[in-house]
């Protein structure tokens, strides 16, 4: 489990990195929409790293830390998905649910 918990670390991280990466090409001038979908990149990338935190600390804060942040994320992204018909909001909630 804890393989599979890495491997749902570093995907989160990735589609945090890509969802930045989208900002440049969906937005060709700085505007608000802009402004609050880079951010939201960095928010994913986070938890990722809060996971990668996980992984490397027995600390029972920690882990409570992640498991909320997981379920906060898991349920924005099936929110998402009334809204976003798209494959990257489903495999956010794949990847946000499946840790724990």
């Amino acid at each position: 489990m804890r393989t599979v918990h890495k491997i749902a670390a570093a995907l989160i991280i990735l589609l945090g990195l890509a969802h930045v990466a989208f900002t440049f090409q969906n937005y060709k001038e700085f505007e608000i929409d802009a402004f609050w979908f880079a951010p939201a990149g960095v928010a994913i990338v986070l938890a990722g790293f809060v996971n990668i935190a996980m992984l490397r600390s027995g600390d029972a804060v920690i882990r409570i830390l992640c498991v909320l942040t997981n379920v906060i994320f898991a349920i924005m992204f099936a929110a998402a998905s009334f809204l976003l018909l798209e494959p990257q909001v489903y495999f956010g909630i794949l990847i946000s649910a499946f840790p724990q």
